[in-house]
């Protein structure tokens, strides 16, 4: 184990183990009701949301053959407070912080500060996800 700390630790407002045995209980209940179904593909999105969101683009397309077919500059289209909810790193802070809707993509990924295929991979999940969209 590691070192302990001087820091103090608070403890939660809720009992732990009840919620764990209520949240159980939910998972188990949600899949009696739910049918039988295979396991999804790993790179099938397991939200609604992002089903809702996800463009009919055909999954063979490398990254770089959905750069060269994407037109437009992006723009971020996303609600400002759900964006700040979603997982993001520090690169994908810096490309959606130059989406304006004024600067295409390949200006974009030649003026971020990483490697093309790495930008190109992270606006298209932005894109996918529903943040950004393609302003003619």
């Amino acid at each position: 184990m590691g070192a302990s700390s001087d820091r103090p630790t608070l403890h939660p407002s809720f009992d732990v183990e009840q919620y764990a045995r209520e949240s159980d209980s939910r998972v188990a209940a949600s899949a009696a009701v739910l049918p039988d179904a295979e396991e999804p593909a790993p790179d099938t999105p397991q939200s609604e949301v992002r089903l809702a969101a996800r463009p009919s683009t055909p999954p063979a397309l490398t990254d770089e053959e959905w750069a060269q077919a994407a037109e437009g500059a992006p723009v971020v289209v996303m609600a400002p407070d759900l964006l700040r909810r979603l997982p993001l790193d520090h690169r994908a802070g810096f490309l959606l912080a130059q989406m304006d809707g004024m600067t295409d993509l390949e200006t974009l990924v030649a003026i971020g500060p990483m490697p093309r295929e790495e930008a190109l991979r992270i606006v298209r999940d932005l894109f996918e996800c529903g943040v950004v969209d393609f302003k003619p």
